[in-house]
């Protein structure tokens, strides 16, 4: 299927590779086949790559990385504009951008990503964001302000499915300083399952080695749109749409 130029197959198959599920664990073919999607203008895979040359230690790459996120973002991965809004506000994968920072995190929000949400709040009340800095994000929170009853406000800027974080205030004993998630703790939060190991299993492989399946990852079987959108969070272009191969309901 991959050989046939289907995008899904490819990503799939990336993503075998990557964890090492029915095979052994190959990074060179993990990269070469999300690559060989990304040029379907497929966003999940085109986050997989940006994620990849930005993770992995043989091969980090951070231009190259920022570069295949900007695709996915451009293309409705909302995960890949939160991540290069962080990259670019933090300036440490890159210069410190606060204009690009304030485009991709609005692109993030407009997309309703729950850690996006969580870091515009953070951005806000510790002051950065205003009239004349993350002017879009302003814009933003603006908008919702005005659908809020006025004894709502500045209780909550934005809602959030996630744990809401508590920033450190000012102490009267001591200042501490707001600080923003760090870069890790960002990419963990975007990258967890691709750092998951295949659990010891009894369940047949389909290879000879033992305790490898992909039974808890991808199912083994056929994928709908709809069901591979949610596995991916990635919104498919109409191009790579036509080579994805979807089985239909």
């Amino acid at each position: 299927m991959a050989s046939a130029k289907r995008v899904l197959a490819m990503s799939v198959l990336a993503d075998l590779y990557y964890v090492g599920y029915g095979t052994e664990k190959d990074l060179e073919q993990s990269i070469r086949y999300y690559r060989k999607a990304s040029r379907f203008q497929f966003a999940y895979a085109q986050y997989r790559a940006g994620a990849f040359y930005l993770s992995e230690e043989a091969y980090i790459d951070h231009k190259e990385g920022i570069k295949f996120l900007k695709k996915a973002a451009r293309n409705g991965h909302t995960g890949s504009a939160f991540m290069l809004s962080v990259i670019y506000n933090t300036g440490k994968l890159a210069d410190k951008d606060v204009a690009e920072s304030d485009k991709w995190l609005a692109k993030a929000l407009v997309g309703e990503h729950d850690a996006a949400q969580t870091y515009a709040n953070y951005l806000y009340k510790s002051g950065q964001v205003d009239e004349d800095h993350y002017v879009k994000v302003n814009e933003f929170i603006s908008e919702l302000n005005l659908d809020t009853p006025e004894n709502e406000r500045n209780q909550t800027v934005l809602s959030n499915n996630l744990t809401d974080i508590q920033w450190p205030e000012q102490s009267e004993i001591e200042v501490i300083e707001v600080s923003a998630p760090s870069i890790t703790a960002i990419f963990d939060y975007e990258l967890n399952r691709l750092k998951k190991t295949a659990p010891a299993t009894n369940l047949a492989t389909g290879t000879r080695i033992p305790g490898r399946t992909c039974e808890k990852m991808l199912r083994c079987g056929h994928m709908d749109e709809f069901e591979f959108q949610k596995m991916g969070g990635s919104i498919i272009s109409p191009h790579a749409k036509r080579h994805a191969g979807f089985v239909a309901n």
